[in-house]
């Protein structure tokens, strides 16, 4: 895997850097707060480990590991307590069911498509507390979709996901974590595939994606997106915050993949690049 370098050698912007700078949903200019992404509520608290990734020397090292979770300065306190006080309880609450169901399975086999897990869930309630943590990774993505920012910072009761970008998510039972945002990567050996998305949240139970919604001409040049498999839930946003206990399995009737991270897969196969003035990175591992 090879990266383009920056100039002080880290990946892209500096996720824990204090100051004043561009909110991610609001496009303010105000002193940033720490946004956790995912929730805390899911899990993400001060045992989890969490690093920048570097380069030097043209190789890539995992950077010095810290413990608090997975955070970065993304969001302003007003921006930051929006999702707190109303939408980042409900996603824990998914995720803790979550859990539960993976205990109770016996298994799990990597790659694998199984039935969505009997679980409730309140999908708009879950899919803005995403949402609003993906804002927090990059300013360009208020740029890129001002109008979803908008909803979302106005809490509207349905919101529908523009054309260019497309939500999913999988089953993620790796206790190694990832946050990251304006990522492509291309498989160069074995197979053609590739992997391209605006914002991602790796943190077990769950794996999210902010995607292209239109790949037809990447399929054609570059193979098949790795994420072809992975449910589309951009419905989720047209439920309000009133719905607070849908099946799951009513939401994602043809099942959930379970999955790793795909530029995990095999050293060397895959090819990553990025933004590096604008991009966002952090990597980390949950405790035992």
């Amino acid at each position: 895997m090879s990266e383009k370098q920056r100039p002080e050698g880290t990946l892209g912007l500096d996720p824990w850097s204090k100051g004043a700078r561009i909110c991610g949903l609001c496009g303010e200019y105000r002193k940033m707060t720490k946004a956790h992404v995912p929730p805390q509520a899911a899990g993400n608290t001060g045992a989890v480990t969490s690093a920048t990734p570097r380069v030097h020397n043209n190789e890539r090292t995992s950077g010095r590991p810290k413990l608090g979770g997975m955070w970065l300065r993304g969001l302003c306190l007003e921006c930051n307590n929006l999702a707190g006080k109303n939408y980042d309880a409900a996603y824990g609450d998914f995720a803790g069911r979550l859990m539960g169901s993976f205990r109770a399975r016996t298994r799990l086999l990597l790659p694998a498509f199984e039935p969505a897990p009997p679980v409730s869930v309140a999908p708009g309630r879950v899919a803005r507390s995403v949402m609003i943590g993906m804002f927090a990774t990059t300013p360009h993505l208020r740029k890129m979709f001002p109008g979803l920012a908008h909803d979302l910072q106005h809490r509207r009761p349905h919101i529908t996901m523009p054309d260019g970008a497309t939500l999913r998510m999988a089953l993620y039972p790796s206790r190694r974590t990832r946050l990251a945002s304006m990522s492509w990567g291309m498989r160069v050996t074995t197979q053609r595939q590739h992997y391209n998305v605006f914002s991602e949240i790796f943190f077990r139970p769950l794996a999210w994606t902010l995607s292209p919604s239109d790949d037809r001409l990447d399929a054609a040049e570059l193979g098949e997106s790795v994420l072809d498999g992975w449910p589309v839930v951009d419905h989720w946003l047209q439920y309000g915050d009133d719905v607070t206990a849908s099946d799951l399995r009513d939401l994602c009737r043809r099942g959930i993949p379970t999955v790793g991270h795909p530029l995990s897969e095999g050293p060397g196969e895959w090819m990553e690049t990025f933004q590096s003035d604008t991009a966002a990175f952090l990597e980390g591992k949950i405790p035992v």
